[in-house]
C-alpha cells in the first residue's frame, strides 16, 4: 500500500460550466461550511460539507489560490477533494471594478430603506460582491 503522506492531494472545483480548478500536490484546502471554517489536508477522514458563500483557499507550497464559491458542497475521500458549486470564480477572473460597483449599489439600496426595495435580494448581492472582493484581496 502506498504511503498517502507522499502521495499528492488532488483538488477539483467544479461548477455547471465545468472544471474551474484542478491540481495535484495541494497541501491544504480551507473553506467555510454552514457551521464554520474548516481545513482539509492529506489523509483527512472522509467528509461531506455544505458550503456557504465563501472564498475557498487552496494552499500548495508557498502559493495560495483563491476561489469565490457561492454555495455548493465539498467532499473529501482518499486525499481527493471535490468542491461542487452552482457558481465558482477564480480570483484572477473576477472584475474588481464591477464587484466594487455591485457592492456600492447594494449598500445604497439597503441604506435607502425604500419600500420597493427587495431587502433579501440586496443583501445577497452585497454578500456576493464582498466574497468576490475578498477573493481578490481588494476588500
Amino acid at each position: 500500500m502506498a504511503d498517502t503522506l507522499t502521495n499528492p492531494m488532488h483538488v477539483e472545483v467544479i461548477s455547471p460550466d465545468g472544471a474551474i480548478y484542478q491540481d495535484d500536490g495541494v497541501d491544504m484546502v480551507v473553506a467555510r461550511a454552514e457551521d464554520g471554517e474548516f481545513a482539509v489536508m492529506k489523509r483527512h477522514l472522509p467528509l461531506a460539507a455544505a458550503l456557504s458563500m465563501c472564498v475557498v483557499r487552496i494552499k500548495k507550497a508557498d502559493q495560495e489560490e483563491r476561489i469565490a464559491v457561492f454555495g455548493g458542497f465539498l467532499e473529501t475521500k482518499n486525499s481527493k477533494v471535490n468542491v461542487i458549486a452552482p457558481l465558482a470564480e477564480l480570483a484572477e477572473n473576477i472584475d474588481v471594478a464591477r464587484a466594487q460597483a455591485a457592492k456600492k449599489r447594494a449598500e445604497e439600496r439597503l441604506a435607502s430603506r425604500a419600500e420597493d426595495i427587495d431587502v433579501d435580494r440586496a443583501r445577497l448581492a452585497l454578500m456576493r460582491a464582498l466574497i468576490r472582493l475578498s477573493a481578490t484581496k481588494s476588500l
